[in-house]
């Protein structure tokens, strides 16, 4: 018999419905730096995207639940970038949440390095990670009952059906059968799916499978998602939550001297329309 999943504040599952909870947010905004959109004024370089994200973060970490930095836009920026990224960890502090978006997954040893750097040098609170190798490959990612772990299960791309769409030979989706699985695969209380808010209707099958498992839901604003839909599809009692990630649209919502107050006006937008809609 499967164990009964722990849904007390000790796991990560419940300690991020606690702190967004006593936010009243929701919102995960992600920190996809690019030098070519600093606000005018700053330097396109490391420094000034230091400053932008600094600042950003100082702005925002009252009304948001977690920072979204997506690893890769880092690392483009070779060694500065990788100073950057600890350093916009240090401005985040305890203030709210890191989910360090990698989408890692590998054979087990690899797996084990990508641990190392994202929860001990990083000290991320959680990560998102492929699934695809199977639970021993990523075994090193998910055995953290304090960190949390988001398995990027429905993309929220157009042609992500390609794969994630195909019927498999027991009459379901890939997706559907890796969300069973994954839900199985939450001993510890530690795992979340990322499900895109461009599919609310794969929300809604996705919560029905995964009860216990908080949702990350990306694609609202620039991808056009269903922010209203997705809520009403994902959340649940607790630790059912839905957090919807703010990015782009709201990352690059100022241009001027006012750039991180623009942010948080977006941030305030965005968690608003999701207290509504959980009402409704």
């Amino acid at each position: 018999m499967k164990p009964a999943v722990n849904r007390g504040s000790d796991t990560f599952a419940g300690r991020l419905w606690h702190q967004a909870e006593c936010k009243k947010s929701w919102v995960c905004l992600g920190l996809d730096v690019d030098l070519g959109r600093l606000p005018e004024g700053l330097p396109r370089s490391t420094e000034g995207a230091r400053q932008f994200l600094c600042e950003v973060v100082d702005a925002c970490a009252d009304v948001v639940v977690a920072f979204k930095p997506n690893i890769p836009f880092y690392l483009a920026l070779g060694p500065g970038g990788l100073r950057l990224l600890r350093d916009v960890r240090d401005a985040i502090g305890q203030r709210a949440l890191l989910i360090a978006d990698n989408k890692v997954g590998d054979v087990a040893d690899t797996s084990e390095r990508y641990a190392q750097f994202l929860f001990d040098y990083l000290e991320a609170d959680a990560i998102t990670f492929n699934p695809w190798g199977g639970r021993d490959a990523i075994r090193p990612l998910i055995e953290r009952p304090e960190r949390g772990a988001f398995a990027w299960l429905r993309s929220s791309n157009p042609s992500a059906d390609d794969l994630q769409g195909l019927e498999t030979r027991l009459g379901e989706p890939v997706y559907v059968h890796l969300a069973r699985q994954l839900a199985a695969w939450n001993e510890l209380g530690n795992l979340g799916v990322v499900v895109g808010a461009t599919r609310p209707d794969d929300v809604a099958t996705v919560r029905s499978l995964t009860l216990g498992m908080p949702i990350l839901a990306p694609g609202v604003g620039v991808q056009g998602g269903a922010l209203e839909a997705t809520v009403l599809a994902g959340f649940g009692p607790e630790p059912d939550g839905v957090l919807v990630n703010a990015g782009r649209s709201a990352l690059w919502a100022g241009d001027g001297p006012e750039y991180a107050q623009a942010v948080r006006a977006r941030v305030e937008e965005l968690r608003t329309a999701i207290e509504a809609a959980r009402t409704r």
